[in-house]
């Protein structure tokens, strides 16, 4: 979950910090940086993605199984 909130923060975050500055410093300006935001969004999501690409704490070589229904039943999922 707290993956999923990181890359959100990654993407939304410059957005914020524009509304804000512009908000708290009364500017007024009628053009909106939306590619110069986008691309620091976009640069942000990478080095998050990145980051959790090199710190995953899973072993390697895990085979991951998902629940199946087998006679009226639910097998669990299994992490061989």
């Amino acid at each position: 979950m707290m993956r999923y909130i990181i890359i959100i923060t990654a993407i939304v975050l410059p957005f914020v910090i524009y509304y804000l500055l512009v908000r708290l410093t009364k500017k007024v300006d009628k053009k909106f940086p939306l590619i110069t935001l986008s691309l620091i969004s976009l640069v942000l999501l990478i080095c998050s993605l990145i980051y959790f690409r090199f710190t995953s704490t899973q072993p390697k070589g895990l085979n991951y199984t998902p629940p199946k229904y087998e006679n009226n039943k639910v097998v669990p999922s299994k992490i061989k």
